[in-house]
């Protein structure tokens, strides 16, 4: 079975380089889940897919350029006329961090009308939750402790993929990595140690304890798309495709 991995959002926080918010699509026969949507994904998920396609929506942390564009994503599929349901998976607090969202951006919407589909989260975790048709676990990572964040492990097929989110280098990374076909890194910076983020630098030092087949970049901020023509990783943009 091959498994088709699209980088629709592929920046940081400030999209640097015109970048969207993350946004990355997974699909197979029976599979399609989306791995984080920021809060500018929409316009970039609807330049390459069809956003009725989405089934379910797996999140790293609670950071808006991470789990944002969800409350945009869900009203637009409304008046697109949506009927299929739509599932969030992600940290504790990903349902009350929506609703707030929601009531934030549009109250007038979000309480006094019923939404056309099925809209539910679900807690991710170290036990497989099947959102999406992939089995997603959640293991935690080092990052910003409000945003709960987590590394997300997703198999599909027998195949894994492997998502740091937003972290920096530990060995909880390295075991969101371990083993897996595809390990997706965020590499916000170049050789700048951040005690949010890990750097381009840090995971090459790190490279064979991820004990990853392959690693793809991506979160890239402006001091790393300074430098791409130093990477020996390779490295995405809005719209790379990688299948495995």
């Amino acid at each position: 079975m091959t498994v088709r991995v699209q980088f629709l959002g592929s920046g940081n926080a400030f999209s640097d380089g015109g970048r969207a918010n993350a946004a990355i699509h997974v699909t197979a026969p029976g599979v399609s889940l989306l791995l984080d949507c920021g809060g500018s994904a929409l316009p970039a998920i609807k330049k390459h897919i069809d956003p009725a396609t989405i089934d379910a929506i797996a999140v790293t942390h609670l950071h808006g350029d991470h789990f944002g564009g969800i409350t945009f994503l869900v009203l637009e599929q409304h008046f697109a006329g949506r009927k299929k349901a739509l599932v969030a998976g992600g940290p504790p607090s990903l349902e009350q961090r929506l609703r707030a969202a929601e009531q934030a951006l549009y109250p007038d919407f979000f309480g006094p009308t019923a939404l056309g589909f099925p809209f539910t989260t679900v807690v991710l975790g170290a036990t497989p939750t099947v959102i999406g048709g992939a089995r997603v676990t959640a293991l935690p990572v080092r990052h910003v402790r409000l945003a709960e964040p987590h590394g997300l492990r997703v198999e599909v097929g027998g195949k894994v993929i492997a998502y740091s989110g937003d972290a920096r280098w530990t060995e909880h990374l390295a075991a969101v990595a371990k083993g897996a076909d595809l390990f997706i890194c965020e590499a916000s910076f170049f050789d700048r140690d951040d005690p949010a983020h890990i750097s381009y630098r840090q995971v090459m030092a790190h490279r064979a304890e991820f004990e990853a087949k392959r690693i793809v970049l991506t979160h890239l901020g402006a001091e790393t798309l300074a430098h791409l023509s130093e990477l020996e990783l390779e490295h995405t943009a809005d719209g790379t495709l990688i299948e495995i």
